[in-house]
């Protein structure tokens, strides 16, 4: 009775193995890492991202300003930009001090490891 019992079990947990697993690769492949490189000359003030049908900018991504010849990596679920089915193209703005900006549109943030701004 007891061999039944642990045979049972033994074979339930090495079948809900692969599950466990498949369920925690979903939601590591939600999490995108980018980092956000300042060449601009000016610091770097705010960076923005919106999907590309979208009037709207997101919040802004940085958690402290980037001086020039800096950068600062950042990581950040697509979920929040539109549901568990959200895509890996953005737009993205950066604005700086000066009150300048610059726009990078149509940005592949799961094949773009850093986001260069000139």
């Amino acid at each position: 009775m007891v061999n039944k019992l642990l045979s049972k079990l033994t074979i339930a947990a090495g079948l809900s193995l692969p599950l466990v697993a498949l369920a925690a690769s979903s939601v590591f492949a939600q999490m995108v890492k980018v980092s956000v490189v300042n060449n601009s000359g000016q610091t770097m003030k705010a960076v923005y991202m919106s999907p590309p049908d979208k009037d709207t900018w997101g919040k802004n991504e940085l958690k402290f300003p980037i001086g020039d010849r800096e950068k600062a990596d950042f990581e950040w679920n697509r979920a929040d930009y539109g549901g568990s089915e959200a895509g890996c193209v953005f737009d993205v703005r950066a604005e700086y001090s000066d009150g300048k900006y610059t726009e990078l549109d149509a940005v592949d943030l799961c094949e773009e490891t850093a986001l260069n701004f000139r």
